[in-house]
């Protein structure tokens, strides 16, 4: 009798330690606003969220804004690390705009169409710049520079965002792309990257690129080397830097160098 209560008082153990970790995290330091945003381009609708600072004050402060592809999952550990690393290191926190994913994010985030679902990154770019950030750019009190503006996106999301520097750098001047798809349609990433590169290499640019070790040599390591290499080498006034977890796969380092890629930018910007 003793042993089955002890069995029964471990797996209740058990039982609530699985179902804590299994717990969505949430952003837990400042408000969070949301709405519903309807694409002009693509008919798409799509669920965004505002994270806005603890100490948010738009009377007397305007803030810079992290754009964050992939907002349904990533949305609150962005926001909670951003405040917690401004409050680290002492400095302005800023606004985080998650971007749920309106349709099939293999649409939204491939720029090249090479089947059914790919090649929508031009209208899901065009959304972002004529409706998604005038209107966060009206409702809140928000630095318009494109100094002030960063996009952050992992995998399909960091291949989106190496689209949009190389095709409408104009649009952010801070880039954190996170074990980015540049094998896609043989490798067309490095290809636009080099074909606008003399209208960009001048522009100041902030430029953080994260991979985990164990990630797939030649598929992702290759083309990821090699689109840093080509930033190192030809832009004139970049900070820029790379991370690669050690020991860490594609899902697993995702986490990590969103972590390392806030703090370069709190760091540097």
């Amino acid at each position: 009798m003793l042993l089955k209560q002890i069995f029964a008082s471990a797996c209740a153990i058990m039982l609530l330690f699985l179902l804590g970790s299994c717990k969505k995290e949430s952003f837990n330091s400042g408000a969070t606003k949301e709405f519903i945003l309807q694409s002009a381009t693509n008919g798409a609708s799509y669920q965004i969220k505002v994270g806005l600072p603890s100490n948010y004050n738009p009377v007397v402060e305007k803030y810079a804004t992290i754009y964050v592809l992939d907002g349904d999952e990533i949305f609150d550990f962005v926001a909670n690390k951003c405040q917690q690393i401004s409050n680290d290191l002492g400095v302005k926190n800023v606004l985080v705009v998650g971007i749920g994913c309106g349709q099939d994010r293999s649409l939204d985030y491939t720029p090249t169409k090479i089947n059914s679902i790919s090649g929508c990154a031009p209208q899901f770019l065009h959304f972002i710049e004529t409706q998604l950030i005038p209107k966060i750019e009206q409702d809140y009190k928000v630095d318009t520079a494109r100094a002030s503006r960063v996009i952050l996106g992992h995998s399909y999301g960091g291949l989106f965002g190496g689209y949009a520097f190389s095709i409408h750098n104009k649009l952010f001047g801070n880039y954190i792309l996170l074990s980015p798809s540049f094998w896609f349609d043989d490798l067309v990433a490095l290809r636009q990257e080099k074909d606008n590169r003399n209208d960009n290499k001048t522009r100041k640019q902030l430029v953080f690129m994260g991979i985990g070790e164990a990630e797939n040599a030649g598929r992702m390591q290759a083309p990821f080397e090699a689109f840093y290499q080509a930033l190192q080498k030809n832009y004139f006034d970049i900070k820029l830097e790379k991370n690669r977890e050690r020991n860490l796969d594609h899902l697993g380092s995702r986490n990590p160098n969103i972590e390392k890629g806030l703090h370069f930018y709190f760091q540097n910007r």
